[in-house]
């Protein structure tokens, strides 16, 4: 993926630390990794809308997560608050929990409390985003697929990428043994 503008949604106390630096015109980056993903803007609106924890301050946590060091407890309300908010850029780090998501300075903000709070955002959005028409963004490459794959391999923790080398290296002994013994099936005619 090219650099340029991707876009994640953040809790209230976050969205209020990113709203106060970009005010002041201060450059901040958070070098903490986080297991969420970055995405399109609209499609980053949108989840802010349709996820029921996101979409409201009464919004409850599904399941606990205790992944890199933060302890969320399952129940726990998200809280008045939150935003869509554009990174400049974003990167993998490995930790020992498997890979996250680091994300470069935030570039824009957009606030909101409820859902309600971004339904013009998102009108303007399908009206203007060239995702909706069926055509992919420059920045995803030309084929969708093929990147949607290199993300995948770059999410796999530690142990998982030694167990696809291993169901690799297993695949490619299975075919040298099966071509060794059609050789030699061929030799003894």
């Amino acid at each position: 993926m090219q650099p340029g503008p991707v876009w994640r949604v953040v809790d209230g106390d976050e969205a209020e630390m990113i709203s106060a630096v970009l005010g002041v015109g201060k450059e901040f980056l958070n070098s903490a990794p986080t297991g969420e993903a970055p995405g399109h803007r609209t499609c980053m609106i949108y989840a802010a809308m349709v996820c029921p924890f996101l979409s409201s301050p009464e919004g409850r946590r599904s399941e606990a997560s205790d992944m890199y060091g933060a302890d969320l407890p399952k129940g726990d309300a998200r809280g008045s608050g939150g935003a869509v908010v554009a990174y400049n850029d974003y990167g993998f780090k490995q930790t020992a929990a498997g890979p996250g998501v680091v994300y470069g300075a935030p570039i824009e903000i957009i606030t909101y409390n409820r859902a309600a709070d971004l339904q013009d955002e998102l009108t303007a959005a399908l009206a203007n985003d060239e995702t909706t028409a069926g055509k992919a963004p420059a920045w995803l490459g030309e084929n969708e697929q093929l990147m949607d794959s290199a993300f995948r391999r770059a999410m796999l923790s530690p142990a998982e990428r030694r167990a696809l080398a291993a169901q690799k290296r297993a695949a490619q002994a299975r075919k040298r043994q099966q071509k060794q013994a059609r050789t030699s099936r061929k030799k003894n005619r």
